[in-house]
């Protein structure tokens, strides 16, 4: 089970309240929405005014750039963007050898994509789909 816990002044985190558990799938499925929706800021080449930048006020850097390459049809080179963002949120939110891949179903469309993150959490392999 996940638990909000604060790690500094005004700076929380998600921590583990029992990670012994058998069947943690829901705690890392938790971890990959959270990684994944979370809005991090906008690169200034992206969005030059400071106030549609969007990210969290504490950690502007945290969670995904996701949701600026959603603003756009997603192409392919778009859709490569998005996969490589999920990657690197989910490896900065302690998972390890994570691979993002898009599930078949999903080429062509420009408003969606379906992926599925694999990985290691805590030596435990895990799979979660999500649909984008």
């Amino acid at each position: 089970m996940l638990k909000l816990v604060q790690t500094d002044n005004g700076v929380f985190d998600l921590a583990f309240d029992a990670p012994a558990l058998t069947d943690d799938f829901s705690a890392v499925e938790t971890l990959v929405y959270a990684a994944i929706f979370t809005d991090a800021e906008a690169p200034i080449s992206r969005e030059p005014n400071r106030y549609e930048r969007r990210g969290w006020w504490a950690a502007p850097a945290k969670g995904s750039a996701l949701w600026h390459v959603r603003r756009q049809p997603l192409g392919s080179a778009a859709r490569l963007e998005t996969l490589a963002m999920i990657a690197d949120a989910l490896t900065a939110h302690g998972l390890t050898q994570v691979k993002v891949t898009e599930l078949t179903g999903s080429e062509g469309n420009v408003s969606s994509v379906y992926i599925q993150a694999t990985g290691l959490h805590n030596g435990r392999q895990f799979i979660v789909k999500v649909p984008l």
